[in-house]
C-alpha cells in the first residue's frame, strides 16, 4: 500500500495504524516539526505500547528530517502526558549527541589547526585523544 497517495484526514480514520501510516507517509518531509501536532493528536487516540512508543521516536529521530529534534520532542512532551518520560529520554539522548558531535567537531578542527601550524603529531594526539586515523583523516584534508 502506497501510504503517500492517501490523504491525511483518510490515513487518521484508520485507528490503531493511523499512527504509523502518518509517520511513514510524512517521515521524508522537508521538516517534520510541521507535523508534530498531528503526531500528537494520533499517539493519544491510537495510545499504542510504551514499546510502541518507544521504537517510533527512535525511528523519529533517526529517519526524520527534523530541523530541529529537541524542539520536536520538547514540543511533544508538552503535549502528551501519558508517555512524557520516554518522550524525554530520547530528547535527552538527542542533546547528548548534539553535544559529542559537536564537541568531536572542535576537537577535529583544533587538531587541524595544530597540524597547520607545525606542531608535531604525538602532540597532536596526546592533546586532542584523537585517533592516528582521524589525525591521517585530518592531515589528507589539510594537504
Amino acid at each position: 500500500m502506497d501510504v503517500t497517495v492517501i490523504p491525511d484526514e483518510e490515513i487518521k480514520t484508520h485507528r490503531k495504524a493511523a499512527l504509523l501510516e502518518y509517520v511513514q507517509k510524512h517521515i521524508r518531509e522537508r521538516d517534520i516539526n510541521l507535523r508534530q501536532q498531528d503526531i500528537a493528536q494520533l499517539l493519544e487516540s491510537a495510545q499504542p505500547s510504551k514499546e510502541q512508543v518507544l521504537c517510533l521516536l527512535h525511528y523519529l529521530s533517526q529517519v526524520a528530517n527534523t530541523l530541529d529534534s529537541e524542539a520536536f520532542f520538547s514540543n511533544l512532551a508538552e503535549n502528551i502526558f501519558c508517555y512524557k518520560e520516554e518522550i524525554m529520554t530520547i530528547a535527552e539522548h538527542m542533546k547528548y549527541l548534539g553535544r559529542q558531535e559537536g564537541r568531536q567537531e572542535g576537537l577535529q578542527e583544533a587538531a587541524l589547526k595544530m597540524l597547520v601550524s607545525g606542531l608535531d603529531r604525538a602532540t597532536v594526539v596526546q592533546y586532542t585523544g584523537l585517533s592516528d586515523a582521524e589525525i591521517d583523516t585530518l592531515a589528507d584534508s589539510a594537504a
